[in-house]
């Protein structure tokens, strides 16, 4: 016993030092302000002694969790009662320590005495290994209930009669020995045996390990999914970055033709100014030389002093020099700026630099709504041939060997995707040839038999088909819309808003721009999904998802 209390002693001076640390710690920090005054009452608490609520300078807890000075410790554990290795906590009495065999002789300090494996209830006795072979072995002692060692019964004893109780009262909750239930006061309550109260609580226990172990299940996958999905959100974020970046990219580059554009106006236009002045120059320098020579011709002749020539010179040229010096001087016309014309240049430059940037958003939104999409080949048509990459379907002539299954479609040469939705929007294209008819449907659409398991055939499924001539229609609940446009290309852009319920069919024409085809307008009450279906082999029907 003194062993046994030695090593727990030692045990207690250990945690000391680290909790006189702590508690040190503790009043640093409120000396500092930065312990609310809350912490530091509930940490005054810890370190009060349960017994005589003094703080101690020393804390060592209890395998409890309560803590004691070793002085209060040390009294209770004098007291003669306390034996065979068990120490009772003061506050809670939660036994600690070990446990020794009733029948063995008492330990001495040359031969300790063996310790107790299990404790008989019926008996009131603690066996040690070689003790308990007779309750094990002997069918006299079948019905004795046999628990881990106990080095004190009082608690398991009746107050009043001092006998073990054996029995349970569910009504009061309260337990019973046997000479409890004879005086008759639970006659009408449900008193049941320990032992079978045992064994109804340990198969309720056992429903509820099950639901509990159901619940970790559902919340590992349920966490397992938001893993996917946060670690797919992280690679879906990087490619929005990735296309951002490059929209950045595009619209530095618009910006920068544009102002390049505008220079290129200005200077034009400044250009055309100087052209002009210098041509009116010309003209008037022109005319500047000509009169000059009239001017010089005018001075020779005034001193001319032979009057013969002076006629002769004069008559002959009179009438050219009179209409050269009647002629007026060249006068250019008001020069300036035409800013109309700039403005109606700069005008047509930004009406195409517009038209670019909203180009640019409109890949970017197609790109960031476009969700990865593959095939589902369990629910694929044996006339289906699907490719490698899951992203291409194409109609055979011959069935190809395909294992049965419950999701596969086996009447309509139809497939759907493996991806559903259920919120969000989202855009697709598609590239079509020859007889096609794209869905969107529940995935609960039927799968097997002809009768209203075609695309828009049924209330689950809204379609749009381009038949052999093709013409378009659409498709929901039998209902057909025969669409007036028709197709020029072979491209379809597939628009789905969940929350607002509508779903947009168009043609993607040669520079990427759409023209509306047809919307329906709905309610969903269900995740949805894509489906294909390629209802005529000799025209080469095949739908592909194309990479937007």
């Amino acid at each position: 016993m003194r062993s046994d209390r030695s090593k727990f002693m030692a045990k207690i001076g250990a945690a000391v030092s680290f909790l006189t640390r702590f508690r040190r710690a503790q009043q640093a920090r409120q000396t500092s302000g930065n312990l609310h005054p809350f912490n530091m009452a509930s940490l005054e608490e810890e370190l009060t002694c349960s017994v005589c609520r003094d703080i101690f300078s020393q804390a060592p807890p209890l395998p409890c969790g309560h803590s004691f000075c070793p002085a209060c410790i040390r009294e209770a554990w004098s007291n003669p009662s306390e034996g065979k290795g068990r120490f009772t906590c003061p506050q809670c009495q939660e036994e600690h320590g070990e446990v020794l065999c009733d029948c063995c002789p008492p330990e001495s300090d040359d031969s300790p005495a063996p310790l107790a494996v299990k404790t008989c209830l019926r008996c009131e006795v603690s066996l040690c290994a070689e003790h308990l072979q007779p309750h094990l072995e002997r069918p006299a002692f079948s019905t004795h209930l046999l628990v881990d060692p106990l080095g004190d019964l009082s608690q398991r004893r009746c107050p009043i009669h001092t006998e073990i109780f054996r029995y349970y009262c569910a009504d009061e909750r309260a337990y019973l020995c046997g000479d409890c239930l004879l005086e008759g006061a639970h006659v009408q309550h449900k008193v049941k045996a320990l032992r079978k109260v045992e064994e109804d609580l340990k198969v309720i226990l056992q429903t509820l390990l099950g639901k509990a172990q159901e619940k970790l299940k559902d919340g590992e996958r349920i966490l397992k999914e938001h893993e996917n999905i946060d670690s797919s959100m992280a690679d879906s974020l990087k490619v929005d970055n990735t296309q951002v970046e490059r929209m950045g990219s595009d619209l530095q580059v618009q910006v920068k033709n544009l102002v390049v554009a505008l220079r290129e106006i200005t200077k034009r236009e400044r250009q055309h100014v100087i052209e002009r002045v210098h041509e009116d120059c010309l003209k008037v320098k022109e005319d500047l030389s000509q009169t000059l020579g009239i001017e010089h011709y005018l001075a020779s002749l005034l001193a001319e002093t032979d009057p013969f020539l002076l006629v002769w010179a004069f008559q002959s040229d009179d009438t050219k020099l009179l209409a050269d010096l009647n002629c007026p001087l060249f006068t250019p016309d008001p020069i300036s700026v035409d800013r109309k014309h700039i403005l109606e240049d700069v005008e047509s430059k930004y009406r195409e630099f517009i038209t670019a940037t909203l180009r640019c958003l409109s890949d970017l939104k197609r790109e960031l709504l476009t969700s990865p999409l593959t095939l589902d080949t369990n629910t694929a048509h044996p006339l289906l041939s699907i490719s490698d990459d899951l992203r291409s379907v194409k109609r055979v002539t011959t069935r190809l060997p395909c294992a049965a299954h419950l999701e596969r479609f086996d009447h309509w040469p139809q497939v759907l995707t493996a991806q559903t939705f259920s919120s969000g929007t989202h855009y697709w294209e598609l590239q079509t040839e020859g007889f096609w008819d794209i869905g969107i449907c529940y995935r609960s659409i039927g799968r097997k038999g002809k009768e209203g398991n075609a695309f828009g055939n049924n209330k689950m499924s809204w379609s749009l088909t381009q038949q052999h001539d093709r013409k378009l229609a659409a498709w929901h609940n039998r209902r057909k819309t025969r669409l007036t446009n028709q197709m020029t290309g072979n491209r379809v852009a597939v628009a789905v808003d969940y929350g607002a319920g509508t779903i947009t069919f168009s043609e993607v024409g040669p520079s990427s721009n759409l023209t509306h085809l047809h919307t329906f307008s709905t309610t969903f009450s269900q995740p949805v999904c894509l489906g294909f279906g390629l209802y005529k082999a000799e025209l080469n029907s095949s739908i592909s998802i194309v990479k937007v």
